[in-house]
């Protein structure tokens, strides 16, 4: 899914969500929002190409959060037939809904 288009830019939560155990929320809602902002002042001046970048930009953190979420709870072992860490096993791990999955 694109981080944005014409007359549009998406940041916050409203670009990523992440489980709230992994402590990234505002953390990741400031850089998105930082990023967004220099991206629609860039498309102002006639650059809409930064659009892609910032896609690509939001993809690269959603990429880093898969494989460290992955990694972090793939190391708990103590509790394997518990439902709470069986969905967030690694081969059940995060995998963004549908309609947020690029197609």
């Amino acid at each position: 899914m694109p981080g944005g288009g014409p007359g549009w830019i998406a940041a916050g939560d409203a670009a990523l969500a992440f489980d709230p155990l992994s402590s990234q929320g505002i953390l990741t809602a400031l850089h998105t929002g930082a990023r967004a902002g220099r991206t629609v002042d860039l498309c102002l001046s006639g650059e809409t190409a930064t659009l892609d970048d910032y896609t690509l930009f939001l993809d690269r953190i959603t990429d880093a959060y898969e494989r460290h979420h992955a990694e972090t709870y793939g190391q708990e072992q103590r509790w394997p037939g518990h439902t709470f860490w069986e969905r967030r096993s690694p081969t059940t791990a995060f995998r963004p809904p549908a309609w947020l999955r690029s197609t």
